[in-house]
């Protein structure tokens, strides 16, 4: 293996590590993202399990009901802006992710293409090498004709 193959194939390896870590940011930021779906959606299921009971119902129950509506409607609506961040960052890790497994393809590209001159550079030099026998290829021409 002579320099530039050894020097490309390093570099594959450290192109394979960042694209692994780009891929475990990105597996976290859809996690992040997936948490405070689902948090939003306990907090709609709870607001919706609220519903006001028929017949009569004492004040005060009526007045804590309203209250801890008006506070899951709050919690809801303070979860928006996180949700937007997540769902930023994990679109800006999914790009990250992409070009890093795109960087770890063009490595590997250029590994193979250098691995196969070097390939064809060793074959030309063992060619070069042997000893060339004249006598081997040339028609050998018979008295009266070719037998």
């Amino acid at each position: 293996m002579n320099a530039a193959t050894a020097r490309r194939k390093r570099i594959i390896r450290v192109r394979s590590v960042e694209h692994q870590l780009a891929e475990a940011n990105l597996a976290r930021a859809n996690g992040e993202l997936a948490n405070l779906v689902e948090l939003s959606q306990r907090l709609e299921n709870l607001r919706a399990d609220l519903a006001m009971a028929k017949g009569i119902i004492a004040g005060r129950a009526m007045n804590s009901m309203g209250e801890l509506a008006m506070r899951l409607d709050m919690a809801k609506e303070s979860l928006v802006t996180p949700m937007q961040h997540a769902s930023s960052r994990r679109d800006q890790m999914n790009q990250l992710a992409q070009r890093a497994m795109m960087k770890e393809e063009s490595a590997q590209r250029l590994y193979d293409r250098t691995r196969k001159a070097e390939e064809v550079e060793m074959e030309r030099r063992r060619d070069a090498n042997r000893p060339h026998r004249r006598g081997a290829m040339s028609l050998r021409l018979m008295k009266g004709g070719v037998e």
